[in-house]
């Protein structure tokens, strides 16, 4: 059976920002997402083995990248 593949690209203020926050998911990433950054935007590439497995990592991922621009809001970072 082949995976459920899927992209997101989060554009961000500046090149900086997107490598603050693919770092800051960094430990989150496993074999099912991948992140990059291309200028101001990060890439998360995705992949599981059903659509609803897809979901759930694309979702841990989001999560936690919610959780660290808050972070970096209330540091005054971002």
């Amino acid at each position: 059976m082949s995976a459920t593949r899927a992209e997101v690209r989060l554009r961000f203020e500046s090149e900086d920002a997107a490598r603050g926050m693919a770092a800051s998911i960094g430990p989150e990433n496993g074999r099912h997402v991948r992140a990059r950054v291309e200028g101001p935007v990060l890439v998360l590439e995705a992949e599981a083995a059903a659509p609803l497995s897809l979901l759930h990592t694309l979702d841990d991922a989001l999560a936690c990248l919610s959780a660290a621009q808050r972070a970096g809001r209330q540091a005054g970072q971002i």
